[in-house]
């Protein structure tokens, strides 16, 4: 037992004073030109905007050849978002001095997430190429770069929808379904339970979908007009011939609660164009729609007003026919009988109403005191009564002989009145 660990811990030592010497020879390499290792950055603008694709570009060579794969180490940046990197690298041959170079070229995608400044540590590659008849292995270490990220515009801030890229494009779907589950056109009249689906896909170049904005947000004033679904966003990331595209889709569905009007607004995206180094902004219009009731929704939304009308409909009703009755079982007042006879303009039935309110309030059996008065109205009246050929004149004056009974009957009341005190 202890001669196996023995030999294991030597097999270890001359591991580690192999790969020692296998480095120190692979630095000799590297010193002498035998291998070649270049680091750079590239991106599209020449001032690096937030959100931004910034390419970490690491080449490495040698004039002989690779024996093994190429591990390149992972790295992490403060504030940035750093993609996973390719397992393939673009391999390739160059001559240089005379020389024919194998070389081999990794990239690293970031993303910075805020402006400042940004440092990218050195990263470690075990390569292993051929050096005589040797296969010599080891390590190389990049040099630490950095750069400066920026907001170009004042509209990137955390409060609106913008993205940094290229070649950016905003487009929707429409899908309306009526309660019978037949689909409709854009143009179609909506009912109170109907369902509208908005799908909006935004999409761009050199970014990833992560760092696409939300697009689907309702206003808290029209959520009582709507009844909002939404369902899982989709992301999709590709890259074809080194450029990177990314889509975001996203799929929300309203229900109409009320009858009128109804809008959803337009959607707006401010977007960087890091190429031409430009602000463009990409819009989808607002969409509105006349929503009218179903019979359900409309007793649903009004059920209080019609509830109170129908009770004053039915206290309307049995006040109208508890007064009939009233009315039918008691004799008509002198008072109703009086204006019944002036709005006629009823002659005998004014007369008789005024003989009836003289003989029970005031016990008087003729209309005045003065027979003379009483002999002039009767003259009109005879004379007016017979004539045809003036037949406008007598209603006119009939008219007038109506107030005048009646100023004489309000005289008479007056002057009863008196005496009694």
């Amino acid at each position: 037992m202890k001669l196996s660990r023995l030999f294991q811990l030597l097999c270890l030592v001359i591991s580690l004073m192999s790969h020692f010497a296998y480095s120190q020879q692979l630095a000799s390499l590297y010193d002498q030109g035998n291998v070649r290792l270049n680091v750079w950055l590239s991106h599209v603008s020449s001032g690096i905007a937030v959100h931004e694709q910034v390419t970490l570009n690491i080449e490495v060579m040698t004039d002989t050849w690779f024996t093994k794969g190429t591990k390149v180490h992972r790295i992490e940046v403060d504030n940035a978002v750093v993609l996973p990197m390719s397992s393939f690298a673009v391999n390739s041959t160059e001559r240089i001095d005379g020389k024919v170079y194998s070389k081999q070229l990794w990239e690293i995608v970031l993303y910075p997430l805020q402006s400042g400044e940004y440092q990218i540590p050195p990263v470690a590659l075990e390569i292993g190429v051929k050096q005589g008849s040797n296969n010599v292995d080891g390590v190389v270490m990049t040099k630490a770069l950095s750069f400066n990220a920026h907001k170009p515009s004042a509209n990137m801030t955390s409060d609106q929808k913008w993205l940094t890229g290229t070649e950016a494009n905003l487009k929707e779907k429409w899908t309306l379904v009526s309660q019978n589950e037949s689909s409709q056109g854009l143009e179609e009249q909506l009912s109170v339970g109907d369902a509208i689906t908005r799908e909006i896909t935004l999409s761009a170049h050199d970014t990833i979908s992560a760092l696409l904005p939300e697009i689907t947000t309702l206003p808290d004033t029209l959520t009582s007009q709507f009844l909002v679904y939404p369902e899982s966003t989709q992301y999709r990331d590709d890259e074809q011939r080194g450029v990177r595209q990314a889509q975001r889709l996203e799929r929300m569905t309203y229900i109409v609660n009320n009858a009128g009007r109804v809008t959803l607004p337009a959607v707006s995206v401010f977007w960087w164009d890091s190429e031409y180094q430009q602000q463009r902004t990409l819009v989808l219009p607002e969409r509105s729609w006349q929503v009218s009731h179903t019979f359900a929704s409309f007793v649903e939304q009004y059920k209080m007003l019609l509830v109170g009308l129908a009770v004053i409909v039915v206290l309307v009703t049995l006040s109208t026919a508890l007064l009939y009755r009233y009315v039918k079982t008691r004799p008509k007042s002198k008072w109703l009988c009086l204006a019944q006879a002036i709005y006629k303009k009823d002659i005998p039935l004014f007369e008789n109403s005024i003989y009836q309110v003289l003989l029970e309030h005031f016990q008087f059996r003729v209309l005045t005191p003065r027979i003379e008065m009483v002999e002039g109205i009767e003259m009109i009246w005879q004379r007016y009564k017979k004539s045809s050929e003036h037949e406008k004149l007598r209603k006119n004056e009939c008219s007038r002989l109506v107030l005048f009974k009646v100023l004489i009957a309000f005289l008479l009341f007056v002057k009863s009145g008196r005496l009694n005190r």
